[in-house]
């Protein structure tokens, strides 16, 4: 086996022990920058204030072990 084989395939390993990202990640680049838009939009009268117990519940989803994790890990 040749070594840029080996490499090839510790790479492909390695991407697939990592979960995919969530849509908020991929669109916002971090929940946290999702989080600051959403506070953003409800100090500037855009959305409900109610929204943020929707970023709350989110938040949940996001964090390491969370629904999103475990859901669609890929490996």
């Amino acid at each position: 086996m040749s070594l840029r084989t080996l490499q090839r395939r510790v790479a492909k390993l390695e991407k697939a022990g990592k979960p995919r990202l969530s849509p908020i990640v991929i669109a916002f680049g971090s929940f946290d920058a999702f989080a600051m838009q959403a506070y953003l939009d409800v100090e500037a009268g855009t959305l409900s204030g109610e929204f943020l117990f929707l970023v709350d519940a989110l938040r949940s989803w996001e964090v390491p072990g969370g629904v999103w994790e475990a859901a669609y890990a890929t490996g």
